[in-house]
């Protein structure tokens, strides 16, 4: 295998300071791809022990957050022969440092189906994955607001996770601590776990049965492009629920509910923090609005810490909500 370009200190593909391999070879040819030079095999210089070596040295600062692997294709089947024992020995010597890589081929229907080279290489290259960002780049769905992806097509998936459930698992944004990201089916638990405490949904109605809840995420959460789940990074555990909910032209009212055993910590402000950067983004919002019972003390000091400002009081029969707003203008 031959490989492109190395860049040591790249900030532009995935979180952080990263290392990232641009290999050679590529046979989706997509119509303004961003590296054509690299869809030539032959492209660039050959992929040697001595690289491995260097790319391995560079891993080791510490502020180096992690791993990119970029094309060219990883997984064109050439590719995977010549990187699986790489990433393999990566992954074993960096197990704390995170592993991004793109693909122009399809998660499910190209690599999990086997399609893409033997199966058996393209399962143990996947699981040396923690993010995937796969898809074709589509000229005219670009979007260059996109996070790490060029075209709106394309899906930023959480490997382990996927493979884990046997479900897709897409990522909406990452902090240090967290991943946002779509809400599946396997999640009923957890999100049990959440609305079906009384302390935790005091001010927002009365907890929810656990039929309920199903049929909450079932209806309200499963394939909806502005409901977020939030999970610890270390342990995959859910422990929040975030909601925008359209109220008029790029103004979304949002609303939040941790977990109370995490409640504290700075998770709810991280992950509020990044659905909304991911809204500005993404989703093409101004404005956020957010109705808090005046007695519900630690959204109110969510809602302050993350730039959001008093507006107005409401009454809602007996109870009185104090309404915040934030704008792009004073994110």
């Amino acid at each position: 295998m031959n490989y492109a370009n190395i860049k040591y200190y790249d900030i532009a593909n995935g979180p952080g300071v990263r290392v990232s391999l641009y290999v050679s070879g590529c046979r989706n040819h997509c119509k303004n791809c961003f590296n054509p030079e690299t869809w030539d095999f032959a492209y660039g210089q050959p992929f040697t022990p001595e690289v491995e070596e260097k790319i391995f040295k560079g891993l080791e600062l510490s502020y180096i957050k992690g791993f990119s692997l970029l094309g060219g294709d990883p997984f064109e089947p050439e590719n995977q022969l010549a990187l699986v024992g790489f990433m393999e020995a990566l992954k074993k010597r960096f197990p704390d440092k995170s592993v991004w890589a793109w693909t122009g081929y399809d998660f499910e229907a190209d690599l999990l189906t086997g399609k893409k080279g033997d199966p058996e290489i393209t399962m143990r290259l996947l699981k040396c994955i923690d993010v995937l960002v796969d898809g074709r780049f589509v000229e005219s769905l670009k979007n260059p607001d996109l996070l790490f992806r060029g075209s709106s097509n394309q899906r930023i998936i959480l490997v382990r996770q996927s493979l884990a459930r046997d479900e897709l698992v897409q990522m909406v944004a990452e902090t240090d601590r967290l991943f946002v990201r779509r809400f599946t089916p396997h999640d009923a638990a957890g999100l049990y776990e959440i609305l079906g405490d009384e302390q935790t949904m005091q001010y927002v109605e009365p907890a929810f049965g656990r039929e309920k809840t199903d049929k909450f995420l079932s209806e309200n959460c499963v394939g909806k492009a502005n409901v977020f789940a939030v999970e610890l990074k270390d342990c995959e555990k859910l422990i929040g629920y975030i909601l925008l909910k359209p109220t008029g032209e790029r103004e979304y009212e949002a609303g939040w509910i941790f977990h109370k055993d995490y409640r504290g910590m700075g998770y709810a402000y991280e992950a509020v923090n990044a659905v909304f950067d991911h809204a500005f983004a993404e989703m093409g919002a101004f404005k956020f609005t957010a109705g808090i019972d005046e007695r519900n003390a630690p959204s109110l000091t969510l809602a302050r810490g993350i730039g959001m400002k008093f507006i107005r009081t409401e009454k809602q029969g007996e109870k009185t909500q104090l309404i915040y707003e934030k704008t792009k203008g004073n994110k």
